[in-house]
């Protein structure tokens, strides 16, 4: 036996109750709450989220712009806002290098907790509701990592596309 199937096998018996539904549904909400916790912790301590806000809404205002200019059929207003292009694609470049930094810091740690936590739930961690679909551990993960990670983003103030 690896250390790695001693360590699920600990961790499945240390849960307990956790690794069958319904707790284990509970378990994996509050593991990808923990977990977008410190993707979103990592973000607010390392980025400027106020310039990176501003990179993005000036992004998103050209590229706007440029959408009425092409509906509109303005040829002008098209070729003056492609005159911008090259620092926009700058801009872009530097607004996704800022963005992606903080993933140094927390990408490795959470897919080893992945990888772990795949060892350690082997059936259904939920059921949907009415029909009773059973849920994987990976797709229960997904879906409450994505429904908690923008609240957080937003109650943390790390949400780049909103306005201060």
């Amino acid at each position: 036996m690896s250390w790695f199937e001693g360590l699920t096998e600990w961790l499945r018996d240390a849960l307990g109750l956790f690794i069958v539904p319904p707790l284990s549904a509970a378990f994996v909400l509050i593991l990808a709450l923990a977990a977008s916790l410190i993707a979103t912790g990592a973000q607010r301590l390392m980025l400027d989220v106020k310039i990176i806000r501003q990179q993005a809404q000036e992004l998103r205002r050209w590229r706007n712009e440029l959408l009425e200019a092409h509906r509109a059929r303005d040829l002008k207003a098209i070729e003056k806002l492609m005159r911008k292009k090259p620092y926009m694609d700058k801009l872009q470049a530097m607004y996704m290098a800022q963005t992606m930094k903080p993933m140094i810091v927390y990408f490795i740690p959470l897919l080893f907790l992945y990888w772990l936590f795949m060892g350690v739930f082997h059936g259904p961690v939920a059921y949907l509701p009415l029909i009773g679909v059973p849920i994987p551990f990976w797709a229960w993960y997904l879906i409450t990592y994505l429904g908690v990670s923008p609240i957080l983003q937003r109650v943390l103030n790390v949400d780049f596309q909103s306005s201060d």
